[in-house]
């Protein structure tokens, strides 16, 4: 199992795709996306944050951050999405099916940006890549298993590779049961996951075990189903700080938080699994 490069204790913990101006909980008024992450880190003694490309504060944010010695993972959205969505959701998902070919000569195309958007985040400070692509839901995969396995592998290989050779190692970001792809995930050089999404903590541990069983680390385990309900966001908590102890579990939120509440239940999530 590789490591990533992240430091903390008890245990590694960190904030992925929190939309801007939830953090109230943590920082008070909130003023704007960089200051609340680097606050945030600050005051839930974070070791890393994810850091979306897209986003026009995106390179600011990997300064201060990596400045105060937290560790940016630059978020980059893979190439598949955009080429179903050009076609419409029905009919890309379709021509996955009938065109696997088509379709990943329209992959190709989009690669060399994304490799510069990669580059564009080791050059900057960023620790870790987080190519991001849903290629699950909670009721089983949105994209055929073997598309992902013959076309999407391969070309996220080289993007990996990419982000190696800048000594910046690589996790996949999915929500849903990825279970299925974990090995390929594996094959392809990822370092880890971050999973969860969409997930019950039976499926999310099901999925623990299966990655660790690949080598790969998770990040994850706060589950944003349970962090609304303050009494379950402790029990949550309490459960993931064992689980976290197992070693190969990088502590964070599933990346589907969109309220204060849930950041409510973030807080008291992580002091219960700090406490165990």
């Amino acid at each position: 199992m590789q490591r990533l490069p992240v430091g903390g204790s008890p245990f590694p913990f960190g904030l992925t795709f929190l939309p801007e101006g939830v953090l109230g909980p943590v920082v008070g008024a909130t003023r704007d996306p960089v200051a609340d992450r680097l606050e945030a880190c600050h005051a839930l003694k974070a070791s890393f944050a994810f850091i979306p490309a897209e986003r026009p504060w995106a390179e600011d944010a990997v300064g201060q951050l990596a400045e105060a010695g937290f560790a940016p993972f630059w978020s980059v959205s893979g190439p598949l999405w955009p080429v179903i969505d050009a076609r419409g959701a029905l009919d890309g998902l379709r021509a996955t099916l009938t065109q696997p070919e088509q379709v990943g000569a329209e992959l190709d195309e989009r690669l060399d940006a994304l490799a510069v958007e990669v580059q564009r985040g080791a050059r900057l400070g960023a620790r870790v890549l987080v190519l991001a692509e849903d290629l699950a839901g909670t009721d089983g995969p949105l994209v055929a298993p073997d598309f992902v396995i013959a076309e999407l592998m391969p070309r996220y290989t080289r993007l990996v590779e990419t982000a190696s050779s800048l000594s910046m190692p690589a996790i996949l970001h999915s929500d849903g049961d990825i279970r299925p792809l974990l090995p390929a995930i594996a094959r392809a050089g990822f370092a880890g996951v971050h999973a969860g999404g969409g997930l019950g903590f039976e499926a999310f541990d099901r999925l623990f075990w299966a990655a660790r069983d690949a080598g790969l680390v998770v990040v994850g385990g706060l589950l944003t189903g349970e962090l609304g309900n303050a009494a379950r966001a402790e029990a949550l908590g309490s459960t993931i700080g064992v689980l976290a102890r197992a070693g190969g579990l990088l502590v964070a939120d599933d990346g589907g938080i969109t309220t204060e509440r849930e950041v409510s239940g973030l807080v008291t999530a992580l002091a219960a699994a700090r406490a165990v």
